[in-house]
């Protein structure tokens, strides 16, 4: 059975789910609402006016908005033999008839969920090399002393994830036909794309200080439930 993992603060954003199924319904239409049009703020103020109890116009937003998180990760986490995640394992608390509501919510919303994945066709690429030289200009006709360090570096970029154990950038053609050769080179084009960038030393360091941030960024734990929710 595939799980979903909510985070405590947005568990604690869905506890306005406690509460009759026809305004759970409401909270669900606005939910597939924003993922059409945007957030509606004049909705949320409408909706906040009808609960009973210290609810917000903000409050409301971010149920709407952790439904649409709960939405995706049901929609990515279905296994590979079409087994869908049990809402009822998610949400034992809640009453019969405010789970069927989230059923048939994340069940009818599923399909428009994977379109959207799909048609929006994200092409990341990938570093798989990097070739680098140091070029130094030690003096001009203009300026007797002149040292001027410039790095020159050429990036091969790529959109397919590559095996760290084959050879990214070669191809062996001894038993190749031309035809075969001719498929491979035009599938290497589309997916490839290289780079050729030259900069001084201070951006260099400014450069490699940003993706060392990046690098520890992506260790937290905010990207990992982002990575686990699109894979």
């Amino acid at each position: 059975m595939s799980s979903v993992r909510l985070s405590q603060v947005e568990r604690d954003h869905l506890a306005l789910l406690q509460r009759p199924a026809s305004e759970v319904l409401e909270l669900c239409k606005s939910a597939f609402d924003y993922l059409v049009n945007g957030p509606n703020t004049d909705r949320y103020d409408m909706l906040a006016q009808k609960y009973a109890g210290n609810v917000n116009s903000e409050a409301v937003q971010r149920a709407v908005e952790a439904l649409i998180s709960l939405l995706i990760q049901v929609t990515t986490k279905t296994g590979a033999n079409g087994e869908h995640v049990n809402i009822r394992q998610i949400f034992p608390n809640l009453g019969d008839d405010v789970l069927d509501v989230l059923e048939q919510f994340v069940t009818s919303k599923r399909s428009f969920v994977e379109g959207s994945i799909k048609s929006a066709n994200i092409r990341a690429y990938r570093l798989v090399n990097l070739d680098w030289r140091l070029e130094v200009r030690t003096a001009s006709r203009c300026l007797l002393q002149q040292s001027n360090v410039v790095i020159t570096m050429k990036l091969y970029l790529h959109t397919e994830p590559k095996n760290e154990n084959r050879e990214l950038l070669e191809i062996d053609t001894s038993d190749r036909s031309e035809q075969e050769l001719s498929v491979m080179h035009e599938d290497e084009r589309r997916h490839r794309k290289d780079l050729v960038v030259q900069t001084d030393v201070s951006s260099l360091v400014h450069l490699i200080k940003t993706l060392e941030d990046a690098l520890a960024e992506s260790k937290t734990r905010r990207i990992k439930n982002i990575v686990n929710a699109i894979h």
